[in-house]
């Protein structure tokens, strides 16, 4: 028994004749009445009634009719089912980011999609902490991966992914006070952090909420460049410049200090950290392929953590294969 023996089953009792199941199926007669044949043989009962005037049911074609109908609603079902999950499958998810991360995570991101099987498409958006979390909210982005300080957990699902080490980093150039000062060293106090002029964002940002955090702990006042645009971008250029110095994850800068532009020390006393997490909106229902994607992220955090491009302890959760 197979589906089509069971559509002209149920076609031929809806239209009362094999010649009407026919002409509606546009399907020739002798077909239709071969496999209602060896439906009937493989049920080991007649099931129709045969006439000039068409066809009726027998007792067990009744029998049959009610499962047969069951039947073909379960596998339309089931269709249905998988053409919903191919659609998602294939349908774009938008992850927001802020420019460090999506400095390690989009080219593997992007990568990753397009060489796994499915159908998933990624479109990435960059932007301040404050802009990601705004697009979250107004469900502008799928997918959110941003600081823990820039999240509610009233209104998002959370997930932490890293809990990446800050640094000190700066432009190695050897005409550069600041460089000469710190080329022989791996790590930095967050008290020495004072003696340099830094480029910092302002407080709207998660990063400036946290280095004034940092501040209000220690008791410790850094010496903030006001000039400086809050644009990533911007501040690496001055960096390679030699124009002051920034604190940043290994994320921001890591093809930089790879080719040999910037150097990196490590924060200490106390240790300089922050949560990176991935966030989606409590309102809007997860799809298949949203999940999907979260699983990609989680596997990218953990390849990029693994080759320290990403330096910090990694959170993701199971079932990333590479987070055990």
């Amino acid at each position: 028994m197979n589906s089509k023996q069971l559509q002209y089953f149920l076609t031929t009792l809806q239209k009362g004749s094999i010649a009407a199941a026919a002409r509606e199926l546009d399907i020739a007669q002798p077909a239709i009445s071969q496999q209602l044949a060896k439906l009937e043989r493989e049920m080991g009962v007649s099931l129709l009634r045969r006439s000039f005037k068409g066809v009726s049911l027998t007792e067990a074609g009744e029998l049959f009719a009610t499962h047969a109908r069951r039947l073909v609603d379960d596998i339309n079902a089931a269709k249905a089912e998988l053409q919903h999950l191919i659609a998602e499958q294939s349908g774009v998810i938008r992850v927001g980011m802020l420019a460090s991360m999506s400095n390690v995570l989009s080219m593997s991101l992007l990568s990753e999609v397009k060489r796994s099987a499915s159908k998933l498409k990624l479109d990435i958006s960059t932007g301040p902490s404050y802009s990601v979390k705004s697009w979250l909210e107004s469900n502008q982005v799928d997918i959110a991966i941003t600081y823990e300080q820039d999240l509610d957990p009233k209104l998002m699902v959370c997930e932490p992914l890293i809990e990446e080490y800050m640094h000190l980093v700066v432009g190695i150039n050897e005409q550069s006070d600041t460089y000469q000062k710190l080329k022989h060293r791996d790590a930095i106090k967050f008290w020495e952090l004072s003696q340099f002029e830094l480029l910092t964002p302002g407080d709207r940002d998660a990063l400036g909420k946290l280095i004034h955090e940092y501040e209000h702990i220690t008791g410790v006042a850094l010496c903030h460049n006001t000039a400086y645009s809050g644009h990533l971008m911007t501040g690496l250029r001055q960096l390679l410049q030699g124009e002051g110095a920034m604190i940043l994850p290994t994320s921001a800068i890591f093809h930089l200090e790879e080719s040999g532009l910037v150097k990196a020390l490590k924060i200490e006393e106390p240790e300089m950290r922050r949560t990176v997490t991935m966030a989606t909106n409590r309102s809007a229902s997860l799809t298949d392929a949203n999940l999907k994607m979260q699983e990609v992220i989680r596997r990218v955090t953990a390849m990029e953590q693994k080759l320290q491009h990403w330096r910090g302890d990694l959170k993701c959760r199971q079932p990333a294969i590479a987070c055990v």
